[in-house]
């Protein structure tokens, strides 16, 4: 009798790995490259980026918020850990962890407000793009929105030139997404 016993000991770990393994490939829970399942249906877009003012002095916080919208499929099983990026002139200048995960839902749109502070940047002009990156996105062409005009930044106490003034807002907005005027 205590073979048998012993022998159950040693078979139910085995027995319990095994039925785990199953569900696990079944429910595609097994780690991947992009840190879940095979993502090969994620799908993000960058809406909207916002930026206020547009013509500034150097010291000046400026306003950046950026929209972004999950587009994969309806029934997210899977999740990926990215960033949330604000570029000028290609250096990142705002940046947040940003993950979307199990139970995401086709359209979950995301937002998020950064405060750029502008001390220590040299007076030029920045271009501004917005990008929210993943490895395995279906559409990678969509996942940045850059700003057609510059943000202008100025010394200290230098006035604008004729016309303008501190101040203005840019937007970018996805021109393939229908509802982007909401």
């Amino acid at each position: 009798m205590s073979r048998i016993r012993a022998s159950g000991y040693l078979l139910a770990p085995a027995l319990f790995l095994f039925l785990f393994a199953r569900n696990a490939e079944a429910n595609k829970l097994l780690l991947s490259d992009a840190g879940g399942g095979d993502a090969a249906h994620a799908d993000i877009f960058v809406k909207e980026v916002k930026v206020s003012p547009i013509r500034a002095h150097v010291g000046d916080v400026i306003r950046i918020d950026m929209r972004w919208v999950y587009w994969g499929e309806i029934n997210n099983r899977y999740y990926e850990t990215t960033k949330a990026e604000i570029r000028a002139n290609g250096k990142v200048v705002a940046s947040i962890p940003f993950v979307y995960d199990y139970g995401a839902s086709l359209g979950d749109e995301y937002i998020h407000a950064w405060s750029w502070d502008t001390r220590g940047f040299p007076p030029a002009e920045y271009r501004i793009r917005g990008e929210v990156f993943l490895w395995q996105d279906a559409t990678p062409y969509d996942n940045f929105l850059a700003l057609k005009e510059p943000v202008i930044l100025l010394a200290p106490g230098v006035k604008f030139p004729e016309g303008q003034e501190a101040g203005g807002t840019g937007v970018a907005r996805n021109r393939y997404w229908l509802w982007s005027g909401d």
